[in-house]
């Protein structure tokens, strides 16, 4: 037999449509889907063809298909999201199956708290955090921090050897107890509703095995040229080649890594964007219902695709492992692209198109090219 495996990378800043593909891949039936980094700052929409819509944080984008959701040691959990999001699910009508590492680091409502006030204390020299205390929980994970009971002590001490002062709102909120008991509540829920495993061999048991990486190749740790706005992990290929090298497998696999773009850029927060543009240049009349204005990363940047620059990162991020390769390129129905240009670099590739919302309309590149086009806005 052979074992089915699809990995789906962003190729730029994140917002490319990796919910969308991973959607796609995971409608066969006994599908799990790997997400294979980051955290509850993804924010992956899935909208099904009968108009139900939500953006996954917590949970892999296949979870309306009935596909399982797994959460690696690499991916950093955070109760609070996890009961809120699970909870939406369930008046979905959907139940959701998950299993997570025992080692995945957990982040606290302190971890979340500590990211905004550093923010805060940022001030023009931001760096666009999602507020949601990522970068935050890795380092207290660094510094072995890790009993939860000592994560508040944790930060006050911080704040005082770097100098920030707290204001009173601030230290009203680190010090309410009620706080840290909903937390612990939240901590049993999320843990009475996974299963929790070491042994990640348990991936034998699903035919189609699909992992959604989170943010893009632009925002990856190791992009210093970004540097300091940046992501704390590995948004490419690196973390599922490990988690795939990690499984004893019992069948042979046939892996497609399927890198996604927008027919242009997007990017959140601060941080270099050397082809930005006004919206208008891109599409006037579009609106982009998930990526909303807000105080942490304020309003969504736009600029153009640059082909050549495109084709060369997601080149550099394969490198030559042994798949087969994709590239799936969303909005087709907002902005034109080169399409020879576009054919040409990528050839030999498998090219997937979408001009709307839903996995039914991701059309095969030779099926559906000259249909996209006419449905331009």
């Amino acid at each position: 037999m052979m074992k089915d495996i699809k990995i789906v990378i962003g190729a730029n800043a994140g917002d490319e449509g990796k919910g969308l593909m991973t959607d796609y891949f995971s409608q066969k039936p006994n599908s799990i889907v790997v997400c294979s980094n980051g955290g509850s700052q993804r924010g992956h929409t899935v909208m099904t063809p009968d108009g139900i819509r939500h953006v996954f944080h917590h949970f892999g984008s296949g979870t309306f298909n009935g596909a399982a959701s797994y959460l690696p040691k690499e991916f950093i959990v955070n109760p609070l999201i996890f009961n809120q999001e699970y909870e939406e699910l369930m008046n979905k009508g959907v139940v959701p199956i998950v299993y997570a590492h025992s080692d995945c680091m957990v982040s606290t409502p302190y971890d979340m708290m500590a990211n905004h006030i550093v923010e805060e204390n940022r001030g023009k020299q931001k760096h666009g955090s999602c507020g949601l205390g990522i970068f935050e929980t890795i380092k207290r994970y660094e510094s072995d921090i890790t009993d939860f009971d000592k994560v508040k002590d944790y930060y006050l001490e911080k704040f005082e050897k770097e100098g920030i002062v707290l204001s009173d709102s601030w230290k009203k909120l680190f010090n309410d107890k009620g706080i840290y008991e909903h937390f612990l509540e939240d901590l049993d829920f999320m843990n009475d509703h996974i299963e929790i495993t070491r042994d990640e061999s348990f991936l034998n048991i699903f035919d189609h095995i699909i992992f959604e990486a989170a943010q893009g190749l632009l925002l990856d740790q190791n992009n210093l040229k970004y540097f300091p706005h940046l992501t704390p992990s590995n948004t490419g290929l690196k973390n599922p080649k490990e988690i795939i090298e990690r499984v004893n497998w019992n069948d042979e696999l046939n892996i497609e890594v399927c890198y996604v773009t927008r027919t242009y850029l997007t990017r959140h927060g601060a941080g270099p964007f050397p082809t930005e543009c006004n919206k208008d240049e891109i599409n006037a009349e579009m609106y982009d219902k998930t990526n909303v204005p807000n105080p942490h990363q304020d309003t969504l940047r736009y600029g153009k695709l640059d082909l050549n620059k495109l084709y060369q990162r997601v080149i550099a991020d394969v490198g030559d492992f042994e798949c087969e390769r994709s590239i799936t390129i969303t909005h087709c129905n907002e902005f034109r692209i080169d399409d020879d240009k576009f054919g040409k670099l990528f050839s030999g590739w498998n090219i997937y198109k979408s001009d709307g919302e839903t996995h039914n309309d991701i059309l095969r590149y030779k099926d559906g090219q000259r249909k996209i086009k006419k449905r331009i806005i």
